[in-house]
């Protein structure tokens, strides 16, 4: 009897098993990973790799001599207006603007995510957070958990009622006192009559407070404050914000001196481009939320009781991993650029701490004479920017399933 050969099925891959194997087959993107990789290293191990300390300027006679000097054995990018060695800054500046990328990348990322799936998940579904006591009774009694803001909400509603009841007597209550004593003026039936007003306007706002309640559909209140900031011309406000957050004498300047010291503007510069970098992923999220939320697996997950916060951060954000990963694969890049453009303009992290942007800044005015000053960050900047989009364009075609790599 003829043996029958068996053939052992291959072992199914995973999806990220599947994303890698189409991802090295995209050869722009692989040569952009090590570049990339080259660069992290570099930062992390700057003290040790680069030849100089950023900031020392040479000692002795004849200073003049090491004052902008060409490539050499000793400076193999040369030295800067102050005599310091354009390499070491070079490599110490990348452990800047790599922070910066990284760090505005993943925090514009986490804010976008979190307020996307929030838009996404509740489009349609307007939140009630707000319910006098006399409305819950009206809509039916239900065994509900104590909730201390609900207390709280109470409370300063009729608080502010009493004080501004409180406030408009005191402002008034002479002259109505006055003109029920028989004193007929003008002022005094105006105080009457804006006493009656404002009572009224107090007497509804009680009543509403005991019976009303306030909605809010969470995607219509993002949706629209993303498009509201969508309209506003994003590098006139960078420079403004970070002119004003650097003002020593400002509270918001004091207080990041205080925390960061050297650091502060580095802070700065992270908080500005994470307050507008975060818009394109919200929507996108809001996006794929929107779709994923009508899929079976988000019906059956709601059948077996998950709460929204599990539906929304356990099942819905995982699923759209993908999309959210190509956008902060290329939010690197724009915020490496933003920081270089603010820092060129003069409005970003300051000397003597050496970014790619600011060394840009520095050699602007020496363009002819010593354009080494300004090849070696610019091209710094333009190789590490091309790196990071180049990832995105080969994460974006080895995540997307129908992708032929």
């Amino acid at each position: 009897m003829a043996a029958v050969a068996s053939t052992s099925q291959a072992k199914p891959q995973s999806t990220w098993a599947l994303a890698w194997r189409r991802f090295r087959k995209h050869k722009a993107a692989m040569f952009s990973l090590g570049v990339v990789i080259f660069l992290v290293l570099m930062a992390i191990f700057a003290p040790w790799i680069a030849p100089y300390e950023p900031t020392a300027q040479p000692t002795g006679d004849n200073l003049a001599d090491y004052y902008f000097l060409g490539p050499t054995r000793e400076h193999w990018l040369g030295t800067d207006e102050l005599g310091r060695d354009v390499l070491s800054r070079i490599i110490y500046g990348a452990r800047i603007s790599l922070l910066v990328g990284f760090v505005a990348a993943f925090a514009a990322a986490l804010l976008g995510t979190t307020l996307g799936v929030l838009a996404g998940y509740f489009s349609g579904r307007p939140l009630r957070f707000y319910a006098g006591p006399l409305a819950r009774l009206r809509d039916g009694w239900r065994p509900w958990p104590f909730a201390l803001w609900r207390v709280v909400s109470w409370v300063l509603l009729y608080g502010l009622l009493f004080f501004v009841a409180s406030l408009v007597w005191t402002l008034s209550g002479d002259n109505v006192r006055a003109l029920l004593g028989g004193s007929l003026s003008l002022n005094n039936v105006l105080s009457l009559l804006g006493l009656l007003v404002v009572w009224g306007l107090l007497l509804f706002a009680a009543v509403w407070g005991l019976f009303g309640q306030a909605r809010l559909d969470l995607d219509i209140a993002i949706s629209r404050f993303m498009d509201f900031m969508l309209t506003i011309p994003e590098l006139p406000l960078l420079l403004v914000l970070s002119a004003l957050l650097r003002d020593p004498q400002g509270a918001a300047g004091r207080w990041a001196q205080e925390v960061f010291g050297e650091a502060a503007s580095v802070f700065i510069i992270i908080t500005i481009i994470v307050l507008f970098g975060w818009i394109g992923t919200g929507r996108l999220i809001r996006g794929a939320v929107l779709s994923l939320r009508e899929q079976e697996f988000t019906t059956a997950a709601q059948a077996l009781g998950a709460g929204e916060a599990r539906i929304m951060f356990r099942h819905l954000v995982p699923n759209a991993l993908a999309p959210l990963i190509v956008n902060a694969t290329l939010a690197i890049g724009g915020a490496i650029l933003t920081e270089a453009a603010l820092s060129f303009l003069g409005f970003g992290i300051q000397p003597p701490v050496a970014t790619w942007g600011n060394m840009l800044n520095n050699a602007q005015e020496y363009i002819f004479t010593a354009p080494w000053l300004a090849l070696a960050p610019g091209f710094m900047i333009f190789i590490t920017v091309l790196s990071f989009n180049y990832l995105g364009d080969g994460l974006r075609d080895a995540l997307d399933p129908r992708s032929r790599l």
